[in-house]
């Protein structure tokens, strides 16, 4: 299955739960890549996302890039506390949950991705934010199983709609609150959505 992506910015995202499900047959944690392909981000901003690869999205590296990481903007405390059940329950323990801080807002994506929380819904968390998920150390598969589920899940809970992004090389050094605005601005363009749901 295909979907339609930015390096950036993930729409429409569809995919039935398998990939994580291999990892973990595997023994969990799988090598990590960082080889950045020549020449693609060079390309056009959009790239198909194959979810039968087990490369980065959008092809920008062989293999994985990135921690193993979940970055949640505006998300409420029990929102994160109970994300972190349902990634536990789907076999996705390994990947690693971590809220958006106020002072992440002003560093670069990669930071906010590595910092370590023990317990994310006990962070003091950036508010007054556009709600949106930063997937990083993840293949094209596992992305787009993430973004299923949690699409199933929101609807059943009642959650607000997401927006996902990926950790990649041409992002990685840009500051999260950058990455933000220029995000949201294309969603809306893309979908004519207005402004988006954010946390209380």
């Amino acid at each position: 299955m295909r979907a339609v992506a930015s390096y950036q910015h993930l729409t429409l995202a569809t995919i039935t739960p398998r990939g994580l499900s291999r990892r973990r047959a595997r023994g969990g944690r799988a090598h990590r890549s960082s080889t950045i392909r020549t020449g693609v981000e060079e390309e056009t901003n959009f790239a198909p996302i194959d979810g039968d690869s087990d490369d980065a999205p959008g092809g920008v590296a062989d293999g994985r890039f990135g921690l193993e990481c979940v970055l949640c903007v505006g998300f409420t405390r029990e929102e994160l506390k109970v994300w972190r059940e349902i990634l536990n329950e789907i076999g996705a323990d390994f990947i690693r949950v971590n809220a958006c801080e106020k002072n992440a807002l002003r560093a670069p994506l990669g930071r906010a991705l590595e910092a370590t929380q023990d317990d994310a819904s006990s962070v003091k968390q950036a508010l007054g934010v556009p709600r949106m998920m930063f997937l990083s150390g993840m293949s094209s598969t596992e992305v787009l199983e993430i973004i299923d589920v949690y699409r199933e899940e929101s609807e059943a809970r009642g959650w607000a709609p997401c927006v996902f992004a990926c950790a990649v090389p041409k992002n990685y050094e840009t500051n999260v609150g950058d990455l933000l605005a220029e995000i949201m601005d294309d969603h809306e363009r893309l979908t004519g959505a207005g402004s988006c749901e954010m946390n209380p």
